[in-house]
């Protein structure tokens, strides 16, 4: 009996270890973000989260089916965006591949903060955090790259002005944690 409870407290601290890797990144803590509303993208691959006052846009096309939301009852420099991509492509998450994501990041004259390659969803994972300017505003962007059976999960996070980065980058990274595949 004692090694069959010990098996399921393993088992389960093996599955919260990576459950939350990206929070761990920028030491989230976890927080309330109200009543939240499931939403599933066009073709089905996968459902997200959202505040239920968040405004909600499904994009979608051959390779692509998008989720972006927005909370617009506040300002451009206090809001966060979201933008959640299942992408049917058959790239890896390997050196090259985070050498154009660097490489983009330089074209739009974006510096990086951070980065790394981790676990999301028991799967390889990228995540890449820059900075830079956007119109008149400070900018930061989160993007994560997460494999899947299928392709892989973009999501990405847009912050602009310079209240409460961190705070909006946590609430983001609690949302994206809750992707569900289908």
């Amino acid at each position: 009996m004692t090694k069959y409870l010990l098996f399921i407290f393993s088992a389960l601290l093996f599955i919260s270890c990576d459950s939350n890797e990206l929070g761990k990144e920028f030491n989230c803590k976890s927080s309330s973000l109200g009543t939240l509303e499931t939403v599933e993208d066009f073709k089905k691959n996968f459902t997200a989260k959202f505040p239920n006052h968040w405004k909600i846009n499904l994009y979608y096309e051959d390779a692509v089916s998008s989720i972006y939301a927005a909370d617009t009852t506040l300002t451009l420099s206090e809001a966060t965006l979201i933008d959640i991509s299942f992408i049917t492509n058959p790239d890896n998450i390997d050196d090259d591949f985070i050498y154009k994501v660097k490489r983009d990041n330089e074209e739009l004259q974006l510096t990086e903060v951070k980065s790394k390659r981790l676990k999301f969803k028991r799967k390889d994972a990228y995540y890449n955090l820059a900075k830079g300017k956007r119109g008149k505003f400070n900018y930061h962007i989160l993007n994560l790259y997460g494999k899947t059976q299928k392709g892989f999960i973009h999501a990405k996070t847009e912050i602009y002005g310079d209240s409460l980065i961190n705070e909006r980058l946590c609430s983001a990274i609690s949302l994206i944690n809750d992707i569900q595949m289908k």
